[in-house]
């Protein structure tokens, strides 16, 4: 008997945050609630390793509005189940040399419950987190 299926890998390991320390450039763009169209600007982005191997530091600049910059962290936890405290739902290999991770939970985004999905696409000429938002 011949069995076919198809495996996605739900854990992930400090290995997958090596491919994008460093400087990026590239923008923030979001959906403003107000008037419901999108939003982008120029956004730059260093990366560093944090307190451990678990752990990176996100040094967020905006050009345009450098009261608006920031610092994140990307938390991995020990067993590779969790980013950011976010379980894992899947880890898959892209054609492009780099990976795709996907987190879901459930919380609000502007004051209404919703499904939250986050997506992180790291690779040597990609980085990317994207939100995504279905409301219940």
């Amino acid at each position: 008997m011949i069995s076919n299926s198809n495996y996605c890998q739900n854990t992930i390991s400090p290995n997958d945050l090596d491919i994008i320390s460093g400087k990026w450039s590239g923008t923030l763009t979001y959906l403003d609630y107000s008037t419901n169209k999108p939003f982008t600007m120029p956004a730059n982005v260093s990366v560093e390793r944090g307190k451990d191997e678990y752990q990176i530091q996100l040094l967020i600049s905006y050009p345009k509005e450098p009261n608006a910059n920031s610092k994140d962290r990307i938390n991995i936890s020990k067993d590779g189940k969790l980013l950011n405290k976010n379980r894992v739902t899947s880890r898959e290999i892209l054609t492009t040399q780099g990976i795709k991770i996907t987190t879901e939970y459930s919380g609000k985004d502007n004051r209404k419950k919703a499904l939250i999905r986050n997506v992180y696409i790291f690779g040597p000429q990609q980085f990317v987190i994207r939100k995504e938002v279905k409301f219940y």
